[in-house]
């Protein structure tokens, strides 16, 4: 799937808004058993898919502000700066095998809505500063992608990747 990067807060927003609003409306449908019950060729429910979604736009309302991002994840530093994605969500994964349905979807909903409280305080120009203005001591090369990549990347892009794998999960939902 080709990520479409925002290039505006405003474009931004209503990206978010969008890709919020086709995930709820797919999870509206879902029973318990759905969520948790059902497993993909790679061992996820729909609830694992909820807390990794909740557990990297965490990783980005601590990004905005300006606390590391591998405390967001829950991961140590080396791991986030030198493991793999699929290392990172193996981690998180472990760590919130047991939580249960209710307390992953109101973790989810909250994370949400601390992104959505911070970014009504940012500036478009906020926006465009690069990811070492938010993290100047994080170890990289170079200033990296701006705040909007990063904030559109582990929000509604990534909103929109796991709906798809979800769907797959539990059937196309109405």
């Amino acid at each position: 799937m080709t990520e479409r990067r925002a290039t505006t807060q405003a474009e931004l927003l209503a990206e978010i808004e969008h890709t919020w609003a086709a995930l709820n409306a797919a999870l509206d449908h879902l029973t318990e058993a759905q969520m948790t019950a059902l497993k993909d060729a790679q061992g996820w429910s729909v609830k694992d898919h909820l807390i990794h979604l909740t557990t990297w736009e965490r990783s980005v309302v601590f990004f905005l502000q300006g606390k590391p991002r591998h405390a967001g994840l829950g991961v140590e530093e080396a791991l986030f700066l030198k493991g793999s994605d699929d290392d990172i969500n193996a981690v998180i994964l472990q760590q919130c095998k047991d939580l249960p349905l209710v307390e992953a979807l109101a973790q989810f909903r909250d994370v949400h809505q601390q992104l959505l409280t911070l970014l009504s305080s940012l500036t478009e120009a906020d926006l465009q500063k690069p990811y070492r203005h938010y993290l100047p001591d994080e170890p990289g090369d170079g200033d990296g992608p701006p705040a909007i990549n990063v904030v559109s990347g582990d929000s509604a892009n990534h909103f929109a990747e796991h709906l798809v794998w979800i769907e797959a999960l539990v059937g196309k939902v109405p």
